[in-house]
């Protein structure tokens, strides 16, 4: 099946203002161009992070969180590379997480939140649940370490829970961390970054794992790269995107490395 016979790309992991989602917009229409030497194809841009997308035997192109992808996206997705981010806490295809407290706070450092409450974006995230249980884990405090976990739906109200009061502590996944400062400065200028998380491969953009064999993932890595060339500075400055880099699922083991070493150490949920 080729990029024409397919419906939609799907990138709602770092397009949460218009701005951001413009930017994408005009990546990807480059991107299609590129991908199809010279056919201009106008995709359909889908700024969703729900996992039936990335199930859609309609989807081109997603844009999946690497935790998911390794527990049970397998079967449906395959990653063909990740987007290098020039912001802090990103070194080439790997990321971490900032660990934030309330600006106002007299927390300095993780163990100091015991007893608290913390925020996280969703279970299934890598950058704010994942890694933030394998730095507890790694405290050596039997469970439960927190008296309440609040699920927040996104980063971003993460981080203005933690700015407001609402919760003591969060893990916020350093491109984002970017974006939101650079669209909320006064927001970011609320916290503290008492420390960061290990560090694990970004991101990936997957193809449906059924097409495989009729795609060519280097050519989509090169064409994101043309196309990441021809953006405007306005809008590469907006993504802070560097390029492209091809992955593969042994790129992700890493990520379900930290759930197995919390789990050892009793950790099977954050608590």
């Amino acid at each position: 099946m080729n990029a024409q016979a397919k419906h939609f790309i799907t990138c709602g992991m770092y397009a949460f203002t218009d701005k951001l989602r413009n930017a994408w917009q005009s990546l990807f229409c480059e991107f299609m161009l590129m991908y199809k030497s010279g056919d201009h194809i106008e995709p359909i841009i889908r700024f969703d992070t729900d996992f039936d997308l990335l199930r859609d035997p309609a989807m081109f192109l997603g844009h999946s969180c690497g935790y998911p992808l390794m527990r049970f996206l397998q079967s449906d997705c395959y990653p063909v590379c990740v987007p290098l981010f020039d912001v802090d806490g990103c070194e080439g295809k790997f990321y971490s997480s900032h660990i934030v407290v309330s600006a106002g706070s007299e927390i300095d450092k993780l163990s100091e939140c015991q007893n608290g409450i913390v925020a996280i974006n969703d279970q299934d995230s890598n950058s704010g649940m994942n890694v933030l249980r394998h730095a507890i884990a790694s405290l050596g405090n039997p469970p439960p370490f927190f008296s309440g976990v609040i699920v927040s739906g996104s980063h971003l109200n993460s981080l203005t829970s933690v700015a407001n009061g609402e919760t003591d502590v969060a893990a916020i996944d350093s491109v984002s961390f970017a974006l939101i400062k650079d669209e909320w400065p006064e927001l970011i200028g609320r916290v503290k970054t008492i420390g960061y998380s290990e560090v694990s491969c970004g991101l990936p953009l997957v193809i449906p794992a059924s097409e495989r064999e009729n795609l060519d993932p280097q050519g989509i890595t090169q064409a994101l790269n043309q196309a990441l060339s021809r953006l405007s500075d306005s809008h590469r400055d907006t993504l802070h995107l560097a390029g492209f880099e091809d992955v593969a699922l042994d790129d992700y083991q890493s990520i379900i490395d930290l759930e197995t070493y919390a789990a050892q150490t009793g950790y099977t949920e954050l608590t």
